[in-house]
């Protein structure tokens, strides 16, 4: 029965801090108004959690490994590599929109402060290596900007998605939608 309290004592305050990082971000974001939303004091925060950082890790973990770091699907139709891969990530990171909206918006004076920009580096890096060239008639020649601004353009999109989040199905429906015109276009 203890551990029981101890678990519902943890898990009200990781509910708390969710909601006070997501509402403000790490340096905003207050212990004593954690342990006021969880129903503790703030001495009792310091049982489970060292600082306010360790908080903070333990809230982003779920998400922090979610990348793009490993793609190696290189001369492959890229709309079929998201369907058959990158979508499931991405749905993950959906279903964890508030931690993916801290990571990518609100961790500004923590290790992870530049997420959102090591994510567009690495979807950068693999469209460089997966792109047709010959789709632009060449016009890209060693511009690499543009493919740039095509990871940063998706990863954006994806965080469009996580912010005003309206539940797993219309998430769901959204990233389908954006991915279709993102990969095909306007036609």
């Amino acid at each position: 029965m203890v551990q029981v309290l101890k678990d519902d004592v943890k898990n009200r305050i990781f509910e708390a801090a969710l909601n006070e990082f997501y509402k403000k971000d790490f340096k905003s974001a207050n212990l004593r108004s954690i342990a006021n939303e969880a129903d503790v004091s703030v001495g009792l925060i310091y049982s489970y959690f060292n600082n306010k950082e360790d908080l903070f890790d333990e809230i982003v973990k779920p998400a922090i490994n979610i990348s793009f770091e490993n793609f190696n699907y290189k001369n492959t139709d890229p709309y079929n590599v998201f369907i058959n891969f990158e979508r499931d990530m991405i749905l993950e990171l959906l279903d964890n929109h508030k931690i993916f909206v801290i990571l990518a918006d609100k961790s500004s004076g923590t290790k992870y402060e530049e997420y959102k920009e090591q994510l567009v580096e690495n979807l950068t890096i693999h469209i460089s290596e997966n792109i047709d060239k010959s789709h632009f008639n060449n016009k890209l020649e060693s511009d690499d900007v543009f493919i740039h601004i095509l990871a940063n353009t998706f990863i954006e999109g994806i965080l469009e998605i996580a912010r005003h989040y309206k539940g797993k199905k219309w998430a769901e429906s959204m990233l389908d939608l954006f991915a279709e015109y993102y990969y095909n276009g306007f036609k």
